[in-house]
């Protein structure tokens, strides 16, 4: 594809977010999201941002190339697609997906693999370090995508945040797919394809594309717990293909070297109402009993965990105690320390036994966010009645939404992860949840006495 300046390239995004637009492709999201960098990029050129305006805007000449190229061949069904961009190209008809990922698994093979061979196609050999810095201004515009994105699209998909709040290094390769290595790896690559030939190019980016390929599979399916989470973003998020293209296309400039923002704090008067606090304080406080039960879904799976052998035999325990004797039971109580912390405190002593038999024992402080949705659990937890053998202490991140009759706890426990997924009913005298990984399963029902 023949290109001779920046406004050719943001002629061709135009007409790619036209065509999406008009046939509700997906393939619009990502091109939305790229005109925006490229204006952000031209509306720099001219200004003494950049060191050399000419070589940069070839830069974003060959940079946008090989997007072009990539989608021209999807279209044609050409079998020379690289494998990183048919995965990201195949996923745009997965309705499963949340915008964001669609957004990363395109962000993927064009950061990981263009950017750094674009920079290598204009600046061979030894020219390549003259580069440098404007490749770094670059990527400063690239850091500012994701957390712009994910403020940006909080009305189509309310539940965003909850991605962001929960994230362990579990979710990172979702929430910015590690966006800074992506960035430093692009200018290692760069400078490792400058020196080579054209063939010894294609050999070293057909094996880039390899990994950036398994990648692009993790963004789509990046395990049990984190696609629990996706789920629950994805049921409330706008599923109308135009909408979400015109919110990504809105014209304004990207900001570079924009910060993570802090968390926002709420007033105190917006505080009380606030969805933590509302779950903590108001639903949760007071005694609570109920039924627990608890399965291995997958032995297998469970035995070949990377957990401890000790927690394999305690699980097998609980396990086999549970499918003998039946349901178990629970006692909860709550207590609300509203004045302590950033924005209160919840204390929790909670149960789950058969009779005189303590099978579990945790005594836990909820620290509620001022920002009035996350929260932090210090859980202190005991086993079986010999719990000097089996005891664990660990702090986990939840959140709390739907006006405080929803909450996803990300639970560390016995050497694993566990989602647990909270649901008040309307009454709010009833609490369901359900804790599970991708081998074991608990059931927990909780009536307000």
């Amino acid at each position: 594809m023949n290109l001779a300046s920046i406004d050719q390239v943001i002629e061709k995004l135009e007409s790619i977010i036209q065509l999406s637009k008009e046939h509700s492709n997906r393939v619009g999201y990502f091109a939305s999201l790229y005109l925006r960098v490229t204006q952000t990029i031209k509306n720099k050129l001219g200004t003494g941002y950049f060191d050399n305006d000419e070589r940069l805007e070839k830069l974003d000449i060959h940079f946008a190339a090989h997007y072009f190229k990539a989608a021209e061949q999807f279209k044609n069904d050409d079998p020379t697609l690289p494998g990183a961009w048919a995965v990201a190209f195949n996923a745009t008809t997965n309705n499963e997906l949340i915008v964001v990922q669609h957004l990363l698994l395109a962000m993927n093979p064009h950061i990981n693999i263009d950017l750094g061979f674009a920079a290598a196609e204009i600046c061979s050999g030894e020219e390549i370090h003259d580069l440098h810095d404007d490749f770094q201004k670059v990527n400063d515009i690239l850091a500012s995508i994701i957390p712009t994105v994910i403020d940006e699209l909080s009305e189509l998909s309310p539940l965003l945040y909850v991605l962001e709040d929960i994230a362990e290094k579990e979710e990172e390769a979702i929430i910015n797919f590690s966006m800074k290595i992506a960035r430093d790896s692009a200018w290692k690559l760069a400078t490792a394809l400058a020196p080579l030939t054209d063939h010894d190019q294609q050999i070293m980016i057909k094996q880039k594309n390899t990994s950036i390929s398994k990648l692009g599979e993790k963004i789509i399916h990046p395990g049990f717990l984190a696609e629990s989470v996706l789920k629950t973003i994805h049921a409330v998020e706008v599923r109308n293909v135009k909408q979400v293209i015109d919110t990504l296309d809105a014209k304004n400039e990207l900001h570079e070297l924009l910060e993570q923002q802090q968390d926002v704090i709420l007033s105190a008067e917006a505080l009380k109402k606030a969805p933590n606090q509302i779950y903590y304080f108001q639903i949760a406080k007071g005694a609570w009993t109920g039924d627990f039960n608890f399965k291995i879904k997958s032995w297998s799976k469970m035995l070949g965990a990377s957990i401890s052998l000790k927690n394999k035999v305690l699980l097998t325990m609980i396990g086999l105690f549970q499918k003998i004797i039946g349901n178990a039971s629970i006692t909860s109580i709550i207590t609300p320390f509203p004045s302590e912390g950033n924005a209160g405190i919840a204390k929790n002593d909670f149960r789950i036994h058969k009779g005189w038999f303590t099978l579990f024992i945790s005594k836990e402080d909820y620290l509620l966010s001022p920002n009035g949705k996350s929260v932090a659990v210090d859980a202190h937890v005991r086993f079986g009645p010999f719990s000097f053998l089996f005891k664990e202490h660990d702090v986990y991140p939840a959140v709390i939404y739907e006006g405080g009759f929803k909450a996803l706890y990300h639970i560390d426990l016995l050497g694993t992860k566990f989602i647990g997924d909270y649901t008040v009913r309307p009454d709010q005298r009833q609490v369901h949840s359900v804790l599970e990984n991708d081998w074991a399963k608990a059931v927990e029902i909780l009536n307000k006495q």
